[in-house]
């Protein structure tokens, strides 16, 4: 029985219930489910065990969610602190040195639980690590992006228990150096690294070399980094679980050679990896494998027998016991979910293998993987490396060689440092054909397909089709042909049919910072409506493209321009740059030479027409308009959806509002002219509109925007008042006659609900029904069976 696989399933539920605020329902459902197995099954204590891990999980979530730095965001604090490490970065033009700490004080305070975070400190001070230091330092809140799916930079440090990093403001001093015995250890060890493989590599093939033994991508250039994920060969640069085995095996069969007894040589290479983990700072990959093989060692030891699904859960219960948010952290979801495919094949599949063929055999094992971390992959990366199975199967050998090759160089190099010169020279040239080849798979034309991010229901289905499959394959029943029938309506059925049939808006205002990015689908039109930002320098790389990836939108019909000025454009360039992103039509009131694409210019004897239900008008310019006011040449759309509208004016100020007024009626949705500015939404503009939602889209600025006198105008009118800034994402759904809304921080409309019955339950209900069918079909299978051999029986 998996009953450490159950506590982490029960336990993972609990963050998840924290996480997303339904921590009352999950409540209601686990003590319901659990009640109700107590009293039919009677295993009274184990049920206790397993709501104990559910509430365990909330008091540790909320234990690591304090954090005393947050209280003095925007604030300038004395503080002491443990420098633990450097952060290596491939970024060498920065003005700041950056290193993981530990704060310890705070203002003259000690704190009763230590702190970490990242420490930024000017180049001009050196600064000895593993130090206790003192210094005054400015606490900055990390960047997030309050945009569903995206990259969220203060929940990645937040995995790493961080919540706040520090500027460095003052000079800073040392009260005591070498702190900890045990993490000179490990920087010496490092540090050692370091300099063997520099002094004696070319710098490109010493980083390879570094990120390969140490498991810090941070060496790597990020292009030659960029390359490897789209090979799929990501997994060698973290040290992982391959690693382990690797080093595992090789030690063993080393000290058995030797003549070492089989239990020693196991108790030797177990402690000798747990030091290597802990003189690399123990990664996630490396701690799951960690706690796996001691498993595995104990077993052996104490002839137990070893199950591969508790200790893979066990191994994922002390690390989300250690820090709960590991659990969406994308290291961890990778490692795990690649072992847990790993235990699946080897369990499932492995045994049906009918060749000897090794490499045939790694090529159907490196499929099954791929297939199987397909959601992970979608959610994080968006990117299947298709050509990641051949990669994978000509340079693990490469990579497996060149780990050992490494390895031995660094504990021996001090011995016999005049002999394995000649070594270095091998390993050097190797690497250079390494690269070389790396760098020539850049030029291929196909290594990988770009995929949206799944749907939890999507994922949920992926899986239940992989159980399905698994169950058919190794039961050889007959009732797959119906099962295989089932599971492709269903899916033609919920991703194609009932998708070609919806005919709702969807209206979706991202958080770009100071500027604007909104996006309009109807049926199976896209629509970009401004998309610049001044505060995101990098907006169409790191929010609008991905963003777009991650909805699957890899078409679009028209990117509408309002005016140019950067916090309206700037993305416009990584959009047209995207291979994957066709773009049809570029529109804006006036041209902009700065763009390589042909522009087409539109004004207000110009509209769009889809069909009876959905036009695009434009209030504003008047043709032959001319000004030199560039925000007064905003292109202003009004976007009718049956009998609801939407104005996006742009930047236009008193004048072009009081051009426009007798043109609209009202809003249902009006994004806010200027951002807020007090040079537009003037009072009769305010009161002519009226609109029912007021967008702002804003971030961190110096211009006073938005303004206060701005906000009470429509305030005054009743209208509902939305901000990127304060809300996030803001996503509106418009179906007939109906208006929903969702934001980022989990605002929704009061009427949102109805869209779980036509979206989720319908689905749902569906799905049960086509399961029941299955398992039906199955029963009767089984039922017919036994009444042949009841028969045969007879007969003779």
């Amino acid at each position: 029985m998996y009953i450490i696989l159950s506590i982490f399933i029960v336990y993972a539920l609990g963050v998840i219930s924290y996480e997303f605020n339904f921590i009352f329902y999950m409540f209601i459902i686990i003590f319901s489910l659990l009640l109700y197995n107590t009293i039919k099954v009677k295993k009274i204590i184990y049920n206790i065990v397993l709501f104990s891990f559910f509430i365990l999980s909330i008091f540790i979530c909320k234990y690591n969610s304090t954090s005393v730095l947050s209280q003095h965001i925007d604030k300038e604090i004395s503080l002491i602190a443990y420098i633990k490490s450097p952060k290596i970065s491939s970024n060498t033009s920065s003005r700041y040195n950056s290193f993981n700490a530990t704060v310890i004080n705070v203002n003259s305070k000690k704190l009763n639980s230590k702190e970490n975070t990242i420490i930024y400190i000017d180049k001009n001070q050196k600064i000895d690590v593993n130090s206790i230091v003192r210094l005054k330092g400015s606490v900055t809140e990390p960047s997030i992006s309050k945009n569903n799916l995206l990259f969220n930079y203060k929940n990645h440090l937040r995995s790493k228990k961080i919540y706040s990093t520090i500027f460095c403001t003052d000079k800073v001093s040392t009260i005591e150096r070498s702190f900890s015995k045990l993490n000179d250890i490990s920087i010496n060890f490092i540090n050692y690294a370091e300099n063997l493989f520099e002094s004696n590599l070319n710098k490109k093939n010493a980083d390879i070399m570094l990120s390969i033994i140490l498991g810090n991508v941070g060496y790597l250039d990020d292009g030659f980094y960029d390359n490897i994920k789209i090979m799929g060969l990501a997994h060698i640069f973290a040290v992982s679980g391959s690693h382990i085995v690797l080093l595992y095996g090789a030690m063993l069969k080393i000290l058995v050679l030797i003549g070492v007894k089989k239990r020693i040589s196991w108790l030797i290479t177990w402690s000798l990896i747990w030091f290597y983990g802990f003189l690399i700072g123990f990664p996630i990959s490396v701690m799951r494998t960690l706690v796996m093989f001691t498993l595995l060692f104990g077993s052996e030891v104490l002839y137990r027998r070893y199950s591969s699904l508790n200790s893979i859960a066990l191994a994922a219960l002390i690390l989300t016991i250690i820090n709960p948010f590991w659990l969406f952290d994308a290291g961890f979801l990778l490692s795990f979910s690649a072992a847990l495919g790993l235990i699946l094949y080897s369990k499932y599949i492995n045994k049906n293998v009918r060749t000897e063929n090794k490499i045939i055999k790694i090529a159907y094992m490196y499929v099954f993987l791929q297939i199987f971390m397909i959601p992970v992959m979608a959610y994080f990366f968006n990117y299947i490396p298709i050509m990641g199975v051949i990669y994978n199967i000509i340079l693990i050998p490469i990579f497996t060689y060149l780990l050992i090759l490494g390895f031995t160089l660094l504990l021996f190099n001090s011995f016999l440092w005049y002999v394995f010169i000649i070594l270095f020279k091998i390993l050097d040239y190797s690497l250079n054909l390494l690269r070389y080849f790396i760098d020539l798979t850049e030029n291929i034309a196909f290594n990988g397909i770009i995929i949206s991010t799944l749907s939890i229901y999507e994922i949920i289905f992926f899986y239940f089709c992989i159980g399905f499959l698994l169950f058919v394959y190794n039961k050889k029943i007959n009732c797959s042909l119906i099962g295989y029938t089932i599971l492709t309506s269903f899916y033609l059925l919920t991703n194609i049919i009932i998708p070609m049939t919806d005919t709702g808006l969807y209206f979706n205002i991202a958080d770009v910072g100071q500027g604007l990015f909104t996006t309009l689908t109807y049926k199976n039109y896209n629509f970009i409506f401004d998309c610049g930002s001044t505060s995101n320098k990098n907006v169409g790389k790191y929010t609008v493209v991905p963003y777009l990836t991650k909805k699957g939108i890899n078409k679009i019909d028209g990117i509408f321009i309002s005016h140019w000025d950067l916090d309206h454009y700037s993305g416009i360039f990584d959009i047209l740059e995207t291979n994957h992103i066709k773009v049809k039509n570029v529109i804006s009131s006036y041209n902009n030479e700065n763009i390589d694409y042909k522009i087409l210019t539109v004004n207000n004897s110009n509209y769009i027409q889809i069909d009876n239900d959905f036009k695009i008008r434009f209030l504003w310019p008047y043709d032959e308009f001319i000004t030199d006011n560039i925000n007064n040449s905003s292109l202003v759309p009004l976007i009718r959806y049956n009998d609801r509208y939407i104005i996006i004016p742009g930047d236009i100020e008193e004048y072009v509002e009081n051009m426009i007024l007798n043109e609209i009626n009202r809003a249902d949705i009006l994004i806010v002219p200027h951002h807020g500015s007090d040079t537009s939404s003037s009072e009769s503009f305010v009161n002519s509109v009226c609109p029912n939602f007021s967008v702002m889209s804003y971030g961190t600025n110096n211009y006073g925007i938005p303004s206060a006198e701005v906000i009470k105008r429509y305030k005054t009118i009743n209208s509902n008042i939305l901000s990127t800034f304060n809300h996030g994402e803001i996503n509106f759904i418009l179906k007939n006659d109906k208006l929903y809304y969702n934001t980022y921080i989990g605002n929704k409309s009061n009427n949102y609900y109805e869209l779980y019955f036509e979206w989720i339950i319908p689905k749902l209900f569906l799905f049960l029904f086509l399961l029941a069918i299955i398992i039906y079909n199955r029963v009767s299978y089984e039922k017919t069976g036994k009444e042949v051999i009841y028969e045969l029986q007879n007969y003779k």
